[in-house]
């Protein structure tokens, strides 16, 4: 009331008596005119009740919003409203802001209110928007029963970030298997009991969630608008859970029952291409290097060309030094080098001259996503290994989401009558401000993740150049050592064992290549060479 004031002196010469009379005029009815608004503001909040019963959601989150307008004091009930408006009408990312404002108001009966829509939140529009708000304005006996996993889920994620992965056990024992978290919660408990060594543990929980992962399509968020993209996770859920039962499994140094676990894993997944390399590992683990340099060998196929792995040319020198064959070996060497100086340069200069702009690394990251897998550059190729899985094709998913709920409400605000439709004004208004604010976190969780991700396999691929500067270093070493007549007999014992002969299971025939990459057959080459270590 006092910004009235002033505005009507503004616009009024106080000085003539017709001044004093109007400020006097609105010094005397001022608080009936606020307590008018207090009254109209209740008056709308109830319509807002009555039209959310009658499944009018959409007018029953403009009339709630109307409410705040009249009255601000009454924001927490309104955005609760707002909140519960939009999600029944289908606008999760436009909700989603709505949802925050209520966490942040710390009225706990309205935060109530809006916690039931939590799970599905997290579902639609990503657990890195909402987990922090979760985090730090809600209590676990806040939540209903059935919603009481986003908690949980979002506190365990948190504790694994800084860490504390007992903690983060002890949190995720709450997710009840009924909640549509309950799959991704077992791929977080999997990957937490792997870390601490309780390898029987972390079998079981990726287990459950390959058996699980599809439950998530028959959850109640199927009638929002991100159905389309459920299958995509849920494939990748399952590939990435089946990954971390044979990743344990080798760790345990059961290579067998790791390669069965890994030939699980589907081609068709965008995961695979990553997984044969570990397939190589397991191979090199049992000694069969004739068999893991097959693995390696599918990378030169077309189908996979646009893979960037530094690790497979590592592995490639390392199984041919295994064998002795050291022409070979220094081969994969010189050709390492002249291959990933040039890309490391361009990551390290792009993330310096961009560090401080994410939406454009967001942008890098949709323009290979969009792009030909097989037309794009070495660099492109380093985009490709993150941006084509799950996490970021969710949040481009989402973006493209924005458009379609803003033709939703347009159309939805066009349907009522008695109210003003001009754009950019009012409650439609105010949610084109709400979608901008969601483009732009979609932008910068995004750039982060493209970012993070370069600034990783920039220090992997450091972390490669140290390996090869060693192998390097130990094939000098064996050439000096043999100019010299001096022999290692404990070593070249150890060495004759990489002339074992891969064995075959009853599923595998045996062929001979003749130049020619077949689908079905990448992954399953054997060299045959002869190792050249004294026996």
């Amino acid at each position: 009331m006092e910004n009235l004031i002033q505005c009507l002196a503004r616009k009024t010469r106080v000085s003539s008596p017709l001044g004093f009379f109007i400020l006097g005029w609105v010094a005397l009815f001022a608080p009936s005119a606020h307590a008018d608004s207090q009254v109209q503001g209740r008056q709308l909040l109830r319509e807002a009740s009555e039209f959310y019963k009658k499944d009018e959601f959409f007018k029953s989150a403009r009339y709630a919003f109307a409410a705040i307008q009249e009255d601000p004091s009454l924001k927490p009930d309104a955005y609760a409203w707002v909140t519960l408006g939009l999600m029944h009408a289908g606008l999760p990312n436009l909700a989603s802001y709505f949802f925050i404002r209520t966490l942040q108001e710390g009225n706990r009966p309205a935060i109530r209110s809006v916690l039931t829509q939590s799970e599905d939140l997290l579902m639609v529009v990503g657990a890195d928007l909402i987990r922090k708000y979760l985090v730090r304005h809600t209590t676990e006996s806040e939540y209903s029963e059935i919603n009481r996993g986003a908690y949980f889920y979002s506190m365990a994620k948190e504790a694994l970030l800084v860490g504390d992965t007992a903690k983060a056990l002890s949190y995720l024992r709450g997710v009840n298997s009924s909640s549509p978290l309950w799959p991704y919660s077992l791929q977080l408990s999997g990957s937490a009991h792997a870390i601490l060594g309780q390898h029987f543990e972390a079998i079981r929980d990726f287990r459950g969630c390959v058996s699980d992962a599809s439950r998530i399509m028959n959850h109640r968020t199927q009638s929002l608008l991100h159905l389309e993209n459920v299958g995509r996770e849920v494939e990748d859920l399952k590939a990435r859970c089946q990954a971390g039962e044979a990743r344990t499994l080798y760790e345990m140094e059961k290579f067998d029952e790791a390669e069965r676990a890994y030939d699980r894993i589907s081609k068709a997944s965008f995961v695979w291409p990553d997984i044969l390399f570990e397939q190589a590992w397991n191979s090199f683990g049992r000694q069969q290097y004739n068999r893991s340099l097959g693995r390696l060998v599918s990378y030169k196929s077309p189908t996979l060309s646009f893979v960037f792995n530094s690790e497979v040319d590592v592995l490639r020198a390392q199984t041919y030094l295994a064998l002795c064959l050291y022409q070979d070996a220094n081969q994969v060497l010189q050709e390492f080098e002249a291959k990933y100086t040039p890309i490391g340069e361009e990551m390290k200069d792009y993330v310096e001259r961009h560090s401080e702009n994410l939406p454009e690394f967001y942008q890098l990251g949709k323009k290979v996503l969009k792009a030909s897998l097989y037309k794009n550059t070495g660099f492109d190729h380093v985009v490709n290994r993150f941006v084509r899985g799950a996490y970021f094709q969710g949040l481009v998913f989402n973006e493209a989401q924005l458009k379609k709920e803003r033709a939703i409400f347009l159309k939805l605000d066009r349907a009522q009558s008695g109210v003003s439709h001009q754009l950019g004004h009012g409650f439609p208004g105010f949610l084109d401000e709400v979608l901008h604010w969601r483009t732009r976190t979609i932008q910068l969780l995004g750039g982060a993740f493209v970012k993070n991700s370069l600034m990783d396999y920039h220090a992997q691929l450091i972390e490669d150049f140290e390996k090869i500067s060693f192998i390097k270093l130990e094939m000098l070493k064996d050439a000096k050592d043999k100019l010299m007549g001096i022999e290692h007999p404990k070593q070249e014992k150890e060495r004759a064992r990489g002339n074992a002969k891969p064995s075959r299971r009853d599923d595998q025939y045996q062929w001979s290549f003749i130049g020619e990459f077949w689908f079905d057959e990448l992954g399953d080459y054997v060299f045959g060479l002869e190792s050249e270590c004294k026996s």
